[in-house]
């Protein structure tokens, strides 16, 4: 279904779907490694004997976020991450500064609370993101 959704997008768009855009598609939503960065796709593809420049990843991501199919992701660092939006609830992050490791969180009243933030606004809500940053329980230890 989000493949079918991503060849339409790029037809719409008089753009072509290549190889190279299958394959970096497949490793977003392979679910291999949750919210990968366009290094680490680079990567993977490389260590499958695939050589695609970091641009045309970079470029394909792009063209992936318009769709409405990847969220692209500021997790406090340089660059972004990036997931499927696959009949995720929506959901929050918790980011751990030492390690770095990613955790997804999600809660009923967060979702209320932000929806009647948007009422009180006058704002009709549709969507947010929520990244929290502190240490997880390994690095807390340390």
């Amino acid at each position: 279904m989000e493949l079918k959704a991503f060849q339409d997008y790029l037809s719409s768009q008089k753009l072509k779907f290549t190889r190279t855009r299958l394959m970096i598609f497949k490793e977003i939503f392979s679910g291999k490694k949750v919210h990968p960065n366009a290094y680490e796709i680079h990567k993977r593809l490389k260590s499958k004997g695939h050589e695609v420049s970091l641009a045309t990843i970079y470029r394909t991501l792009n063209l992936l976020v318009k769709t409405g199919l990847v969220s692209e992701i500021d997790f406090g660092e340089s660059h972004s991450h990036y997931e499927p939006k696959i009949s995720k609830a929506t959901h929050g992050h918790l980011v751990c500064l030492s390690c770095g490791k990613v955790k997804e969180f999600s809660h009923e009243k967060i979702q209320t609370i932000i929806k009647n933030i948007g009422k009180e606004s006058y704002f009709k809500t549709d969507k947010f993101s929520i990244q929290v940053f502190g240490y997880c329980k390994d690095c807390q230890k340390k």
